[in-house]
């Protein structure tokens, strides 16, 4: 065992002796699958399964979706197959939504939960995410993701969250305003589906957010479950690379179906920063532009299904982030932004072309252009 290993086990065993509640004071007894896609993170995983084998809250199994690699994660699961229920499903092609897809295919349990192969959780994540389904109708929950350097100590920041906003500059307030107001129902939600088709993140709920559970559009996939019934039939569309907004185009549908959607921010994981996503060995150049683009793609996704989208608030959205960009480039030179002005312009190219097949009835994707960007590079 390394030493990182073995530090990191006496923290998460001191954290859970520091909980109350121990597993016979549950109330509720719910079937959950923790989904878990991967793909070269055998240094990692372990961890991950490590935070697993201490969850107080103890009716779950464990489904991998393997994307082999030849970097032996399977000898790490086949460690942990003695004190976990483990599944291990082989994915021989595709991205995070395909891995994701063959997931929900062989998912059994009330609930499924969804955690990246890099977010270690609490001790009590589990059962924080099971009992906040015991509020009214509640069809899918988000926790908090704490940003961590997998150091000897762990390293963590006070109150520092990848999900929870920080306080926003006025300019940007006032400019969310006109383009990045909430659909209608969604306007007390933590994260959000603008009318512009982006996904946002309401920073006037920020304290709340870090003591309470409040109402949420989910959060991450690195942190989030949802009831089996409510996701019924849905499938995650293979347009992807990256997954983008991918969290709150699945939160839309359970919405859209009645349920209640909420964040829990004592649900947590430890987000280990090693440089690497789940980008599926795309560069950080290639992965920030599609990041970028994906993003922008929201709005096509929910266009002719989401009657609350605007294309007003749509180009008010691009002017204002073009030439909010552009300022920055030349007054602050964050050339950076250059990548970022090319992701908009080339989501929308995309965005049009997907609408135009769509009324002529063609069978275009838009990941034939993202796939043709990443081989390009």
């Amino acid at each position: 065992m390394t030493r990182a290993l073995r530090v990191f086990r006496e923290a998460l065993q001191k954290r859970r002796s520091e909980i109350k509640d121990g597993r016979k004071d549950l109330t509720t007894n719910l079937h959950v699958c923790v989904l878990i896609p991967t793909y070269k993170r055998s240094d990692l995983l372990g961890y991950v399964l490590e935070g697993l084998e201490r969850q107080i809250y103890s009716n779950f199994e464990v489904l991998i979706i393997l994307k082999p690699s030849g970097d032996k994660t399977e000898d790490v699961v086949k460690t942990y197959e003695k004190t976990l229920r483990i599944k291990l499903i082989r994915q021989e092609k595709g991205y995070v939504a395909d891995a994701l897809n063959l997931g929900l295919e062989h998912a059994k349990g009330d609930i499924i939960a969804f955690l990246d192969d890099d977010a270690v959780p609490f001790p009590d994540w589990l059962k924080n995410h099971v009992e906040t389904y015991a509020k009214s109708k509640v069809g899918g929950v988000a926790g908090n993701v704490i940003p961590t350097t997998l150091d000897e100590k762990l390293t963590t920041k006070d109150d520092v969250s990848e999900i929870i906003p920080n306080y926003r500059p006025f300019l940007e307030t006032m400019g969310q305003k006109i383009w990045s107001q909430p659909l209608q129902g969604l306007e007390n939600h933590l994260v959000y589906i603008s009318k512009a088709g982006i996904v946002d993140y309401n920073s006037g709920m920020s304290h709340r957010a870090r003591h309470q559970t409040v109402k949420s559009m989910l959060g991450m996939g690195a942190n989030m479950s949802v009831l089996s019934e409510a996701i019924e039939g849905f499938r995650f569309p293979d347009s992807w690379i990256l997954g983008l907004s991918s969290e709150q185009f699945l939160g839309w549908h359970v919405w859209k179906k009645g349920y209640n959607l909420f964040f829990n921010p004592h649900a947590r994981v430890n987000h280990l920063a090693h440089g690497q996503t789940l980008s599926r060995n795309i560069i950080d150049t290639r992965k920030e532009f599609l990041r970028s683009v994906e993003k922008n793609l929201l709005y096509y996704r929910l266009y002719g299904l989401e009657p609350g989208l605007s294309k007003m608030r749509r180009i008010s959205l691009l002017i204002f982030s073009v030439l909010t960009d552009i300022k920055k480039i030349c007054k602050d030179k964050e050339t950076w932004r250059i990548t970022r002005i090319k992701a908009t312009l080339y989501s929308e190219i995309i965005g049009m072309k997907w609408l135009l097949s769509r009324k002529v009835g063609g069978l275009y994707s838009p990941k034939t252009d993202l796939e043709r960007y990443v081989k390009l590079q």
